[in-house]
């Protein structure tokens, strides 16, 4: 008897061991996937169209969400006709909301949607894999935020380098076709 405690103390020691050896504020945060996906994926489709951006210093820029594949895909093109343009294609990979990112950097992240407490409505984070990197800790876009505001859409993305945030993008898109839209255009 004596030497099954003792067998049954060795191992929940060892497990206790284990998880605490395991754990450690090295490790990134986990994230949960975002809860419902379609909804997520239906947010998206109501970006659809054209909108445009006053980017300060990079001047004023168009931005597309064009839906495609017979619904089941969006393509955002990012900062239209400049020499910076970029592409993200987001769709439902069994039933799991993710985009694929094709960044003027020359890397593509792959994203998925999460929960998060965060302000904003639909929110992407890296799942670890970036494209033509030779590491992770390069520098890429690690998260994508969106919220809707009255007239216009904030979008803001995470530069994650080394592990950490470098620096956060963030522009305000308005309608092409809102008075504010046609306004930055002319």
């Amino acid at each position: 008897m004596k030497n099954t405690n003792s067998r049954i103390q060795s191992f929940v020691v060892s497990l206790i061991f284990i998880f605490f050896a395991s754990c450690n504020k090295e490790q990134s945060q986990v994230n949960i996937p975002h809860s419902n996906n379609e909804v997520g994926m239906n947010y998206l489709k109501g970006l659809e169209g054209k909108w445009i951006v006053q980017g300060g210093d990079e001047g004023v820029f168009g931005w597309e969400f064009d839906l495609t594949s017979r619904g089941g895909v969006i393509v955002e093109r990012l900062k239209v006709g400049t020499p910076t343009e970029m592409m993200t294609v987001y769709n439902l990979d069994d039933g799991i909301l993710i985009a694929n990112h094709f960044c003027q950097l020359q890397n593509q992240p792959k994203l998925t949607a999460v929960s998060s407490k965060t302000d904003g409505n639909l929110h992407f984070l890296c799942n670890g894999k970036v494209g033509n990197t030779k590491s992770h800790d390069e520098l890429h876009m690690h998260g994508v935020h969106f919220q809707k505001k009255d007239s216009s859409l904030i979008i803001w993305m995470d530069m994650y380098k080394n592990g950490s945030v470098a620096f956060e993008t963030k522009y305000e898109l308005f309608r092409a076709e809102s008075d504010l839209g046609i306004a930055l255009t002319q």
